[in-house]
């Protein structure tokens, strides 16, 4: 009988357990993840050895079926009652970072370390997902791999041919050996002349300074380079600046810091974008670790995809044995690069996405473009994103390019004109297909020129489709945006014109010709309640003495005032009514 009631109550513990499971499943099929959660403990808290495994698999399953959400709330339950699973707890990272959710996957990772110190899959998961780079595990470690060999920072070009560093060598090394030959000659000739007057002892002491001079190295030096690049500045006069900056960069390679910063700090920093980046790398090269630090998380404030910032401020905590800062930023320099296809300056992927459109090589170019355009604002790398995808037939796509050009470019005239083309384009096989008597099909065509501009000749011609298909609403919605807008066009050039003759009265106005500019006054009353011209015509009545036009002026002026507070207030009734109607 004992073992009977014993039995019993484990069957009702056990049943216990696959309710508070099976409410928790079907908790999760209706995305009530809390509540899951709150099924799954108690679960957990009832036996543990068994139901661990059981949900450590289903969120297995979940996982492999790509329902993250599920495999998290799960995987929550199971890190709460065992934190020491660092494995578990760096998946759940994972998981938590693909569903964009990064303070969870923060804590996930920390827990992972909390577990296990050196557990470098969620070190460096935890620095992808603060430089959120969506790259996992060994692929994370990889990236930065790539960064293990710099000894040194990451330096710009030099301004100039690209090779300039060998052709400035080869010209140091030839003048040298040119130098070089003229002084063997020189001496030659007076070891010669000694020979002659027989002078053979002195003559000898010729072949030692010869001997000396041969063996003397021809090498171009760090004080030749130096010297050169003063003398291009002291000569080449109109490129002055620029052989100034590749002084300065030269000095800061080869640890000349004050002459670098001496050369930078020349220049204009209008002229020279890298100029900020470069004093940073002054300090740091000079020892001043924390100030460049300082200086570069702040060019970073301005513009967070710049590769050199990147790098070198993840090179200055790795010299400061800044281990987790250093890897988060060099995650994200490896990640930009990869966009970039390794091309540390913007400037340099633009010039390379247009020579790659100039030769016709479209998929290339557009690739640099998309990438260049998140980070290089410049109106033509959207002009030409327009035009390939215009040439591969892709309008909604070439719509899309200038719009967002006139979004950070609002008065480009060039954008302006292709969003025309765009819609004219649209515009013109919706009037094809109404001509053809096909009213539906032209319906779909004017909504898409309307998504692109709405052109009070486009709303009436919707309307006109619509009247054409017998539908009244919508011909009667159109008809009523049409009669709108036009009324805005006129205002706008009734505007124009009362801000002519505003011009008009003050010109009149410095001359003294206050009769005249009463006049132009007066006409652009009758347009528009003015407080401040109804306060300059007072002004000009009162000072001529003409009160009896003041006293008119006033009685006008309250008419006015009123009539128009009476139509604000008629307009808010009927907007009432309309909106209490829909």
């Amino acid at each position: 009988m004992l073992r009977g009631l014993l039995r019993s109550k484990e069957d009702q513990v056990r049943e216990k357990v696959e309710q508070h499971l099976k409410d928790g499943m079907r908790m999760l099929g209706d995305k009530f993840y809390n509540g899951a959660m709150v099924e799954f403990d108690k679960a957990m808290s009832i036996n543990p050895q068994d139901v661990y495994p059981r949900l450590k698999e289903e969120l297995a399953q979940f996982a492999a079926m790509g329902n993250l959400e599920s495999a998290v709330s799960i995987g929550l339950n199971l890190i709460k009652d065992n934190n020491r699973d660092f494995e578990l707890a760096n998946r759940l990272g994972n998981y938590a970072r693909e569903l964009k959710n990064y303070p969870q996957a923060e804590q996930l990772y920390k827990t992972a370390l909390k577990a296990k110190q050196n557990y470098e899959p969620a070190f460096y998961n935890l620095a992808a997902c603060m430089a959120r780079v969506d790259k996992y595990d060994e692929a994370v470690i990889s990236s930065v791999s790539s960064f293990n060999d710099l000894t040194d920072f990451v330096y710009p070009d030099f301004i100039g041919p690209e090779k300039i560093l060998e052709l400035m060598r080869q010209e140091i090394e030839s003048a040298k050996e040119e130098r070089v030959a003229e002084k063997i000659q020189e001496l030659q000739l007076l070891k010669e002349q000694k020979l002659n007057e027989g002078a053979t002892v002195e003559a000898s002491h010729f072949d030692l300074d010869i001997k000396r001079i041969q063996e003397k190295a021809l090498n171009a030096t760090v004080e030749d380079f130096l010297d050169e690049f003063q003398r291009l500045i002291e000569t080449d006069t109109e490129q002055a600046n620029n052989h100034i900056y590749n002084l300065g960069l030269f000095s800061l390679r080869n640890n000349r810091i004050d002459i670098a910063e001496d050369a930078f700090k020349r220049l204009n920093e209008a002229d020279y974008f890298y100029k900020p980046m470069l004093l940073n790398l002054c300090l740091a090269k000079a020892g001043k670790l924390e100030e460049g630090i300082a200086g570069m998380s702040r060019l970073l404030g301005g513009n967070e995809f710049n590769r050199y910032n990147n790098v070198n401020i993840g090179l200055m905590y790795k010299k400061a044995k800044k281990k987790f800062l250093a890897t988060k930023y060099l995650i994200k320099t490896a990640s930009l690069l990869e966009k970039s296809g390794g091309i540390y300056s913007m400037r340099k992927l633009v010039r390379q996405a247009h020579r790659a459109f100039e030769d016709g090589h479209f998929a290339k170019a557009l690739s640099f473009y998309k990438i260049a355009c998140t980070e290089y604002p410049e109106p033509l790398l959207w002009l030409r994103m327009g035009e390939i995808y215009r040439e591969q037939k892709k309008i909604d796509e070439a719509t899309r390019c200038y719009k967002e050009l006139l979004a950070a470019y609002p008065d480009n005239e060039e954008g302006k004109a292709k969003l025309k083309e765009m819609h004219d384009y649209y515009f013109s096989k919706a009037e094809q297909l109404m001509h053809n008597m096909k009213f539906k099909p032209a319906t779909d065509y004017v909504h898409k020129a309307l998504g692109i501009l709405r052109l009070p000749e486009t709303v009436k011609k919707a309307a006109a489709i619509y009247s054409q298909l017998k539908n009244s609403e919508k011909e009667e919605q159109y008809l009523e945006e049409y009669r709108q807008m036009m009324d805005e066009v006129k205002r706008q050039e009734q505007e124009k014109e009362r801000l002519v003759l505003l011009a008009e009265a003050r010109a009149c106005m410095s001359k003294k010709n206050y009769m005249k500019a009463i006049q132009f006054l007066e006409s652009a009353l009758r347009m528009k309640v003015d407080k401040q011209v109804f306060m300059q015509l007072a002004g000009l009545y009162k000072g001529l003495k003409k009160m009896n036009d003041l006293q008119d002026l006033i009685r006008r002026w309250e008419k006015m005032v009123e009539h128009q507070e009476k139509m604000a207030k008629f307009a808010k009734e009927q907007e009432r009514e309309k909106t209490g109607q829909d």
